[in-house]
């Protein structure tokens, strides 16, 4: 037998013990993260924050122990910069940069692009509670988000499911603005 087979074999296993923990921590962050924002949604405000802190913890770790398996770790990252950024924009009414997030480009831009989803539903929620100042604040995101994303254009490879998000980004405000010009024009008849 090859002497060096037996060590391959020890590297291996601990590679395949690190890749299982971060497909771990990557799933408890994204149910966190699911969990956050139905809480939000729902004006939860002390579950979304507990969530929230918890998610800190499932991200510092994840941050430790992802090196090498980053790939399989962003859509963890992406579900973390959209659960934080809805609760910035709800609670502090902005958006924090990629630097108060730490977290890699391709995260930051992706999360941002599936927060728009979400602001549509606080806009559109806001209107139906009669509250117009609430929706058109959201919905200001919601442009600012996809005007500041219209120029990026980039393979595939580099920013993934990017192009499909930012379609998705543009319908989605295009019917929050059609829907708005509803309710306008429902007010005044």
């Amino acid at each position: 037998m090859i002497n060096d087979i037996k060590q391959v074999e020890e590297r291996m296993l601990l590679l395949e013990e690190q890749r299982e923990k971060v497909l771990s921590l990557s799933r408890e962050l994204i149910r966190n993260a699911g969990k956050a924002i139905v809480a939000m949604h729902a004006k939860d405000r002390a579950k979304a924050s507990t969530l929230l802190k918890n998610m800190e913890k499932i991200k510092t770790a994840l941050s430790k122990s992802e090196q090498g398996f980053e790939y399989n770790s962003l859509q963890a990252h992406q579900e973390y910069v959209e659960a934080k950024v809805l609760s910035s924009i709800i609670l502090d009414e902005r958006i924090p940069s990629i630097k108060e997030m730490k977290v890699n480009e391709q995260a930051y831009v992706l999360g941002l692009m599936d927060v728009v989803g979400e602001l549509k539903r606080e806009t559109l929620d806001s209107l139906l509670n009669g509250n117009v100042k609430a929706a058109s604040l959201y919905y200001g995101f919601m442009v600012e988000i996809y005007d500041s994303t219209l120029h990026l254009r980039f393979a595939n490879a580099i920013l993934p499911d990017f192009r499909r998000k930012q379609d998705s980004a543009r319908i989605q405000v295009e019917n929050t603005a059609n829907e708005i010009l509803r309710t306008k024009q429902f007010h005044i008849k």
